[in-house]
């Protein structure tokens, strides 16, 4: 920070503005240089400077995505070779809005088939309105839906407990199929979500709110039993519900 203020500068100013002891600054300074984003020059006193900040953030973005690159493909690696063994059926639990959402992201887009969403009359548009990180991640959803639908020819199906929320839908993501719910003495208040994707992989969400906070919890599995179960228990709420009819609803 003392670089891009001064723009150059040697260690004894840099100690008097940023008031980090000489020794300390000298250790600083070797660590910037090696990722390159200070340059010197050979000088009596040595002098420091910084290069654009835009270009230093770049580079360190840079960097970090090799790093990222190189662990992910190590951890592939592992990970592959430890679950040809397993075949244990498991179920996970997954706390936190941003865990859940970034759980749904990577479940629908790897979605080539068929997408099946049951919604409770609290849908996970309400948390995304209340979340400014969030509001972001819900045009992503709505994004892939279109996509999966409209160029990739994927089958989204979605069961709305209100017409409200079904309208909502259908005009957001005009292919997809909806449909309507409302069943008798079921309580309004409901605040969950149900979705499956090719058969093969579902989440359950609860929305949580305690004292003004909402939050979101989950259960998760690929096992293709569990899976299958919640993709027949759909099909026939599915085959239950109403056909979505805008022209009706006004």
């Amino acid at each position: 920070m003392a670089l891009v203020k001064i723009e150059d500068a040697t260690v004894s100013a840099l100690h008097l503005d940023s008031g980090v002891p000489n020794a300390a600054i000298y250790g600083a300074l070797k660590k910037l240089e090696k990722k390159g984003i200070i340059e010197f020059q050979n000088a009596k006193p040595m002098r420091y400077r910084c290069i654009p900040p835009e270009e230093a953030i770049a580079k360190l973005k840079r960097d970090f995505e090799d790093e990222c690159d190189a662990v992910l493909n190590e951890l592939n690696t592992i990970y592959g070779e430890s679950s040809c063994e397993k075949t244990e059926e498991l179920i996970w639990t997954i706390n936190g809005v941003r865990n859940v959402t970034d759980k749904l992201i990577q479940m629908l887009e790897g979605a080539q088939k068929e997408i099946m969403i049951l919604s409770s009359s609290t849908p996970f548009r309400n948390i995304a309105e209340k979340y400014a990180s969030l509001k972001k991640d819900y045009t992503t959803i709505i994004g892939i839906f279109n996509r999966k639908t409209a160029e990739e020819g994927v089958s989204l199906k979605f069961i709305s407990s209100c017409e409200e929320e079904a309208g909502k839908i259908l005009n957001m993501v005009p292919l997809a199929s909806v449909r309507v719910n409302c069943m008798a003495g079921c309580p309004l208040s409901l605040k969950s979500f149900v979705i499956v994707v090719d058969d093969s992989e579902m989440l359950v969400d609860i929305i949580k709110e305690d004292d003004g906070e909402t939050d979101l919890t989950a259960v998760w599995t690929n096992g293709a039993e569990f899976s299958s179960t919640m993709s027949h228990l759909l099909n026939a709420k599915w085959q239950t519900s109403g056909e979505y009819n805008p022209a009706e609803s006004y």
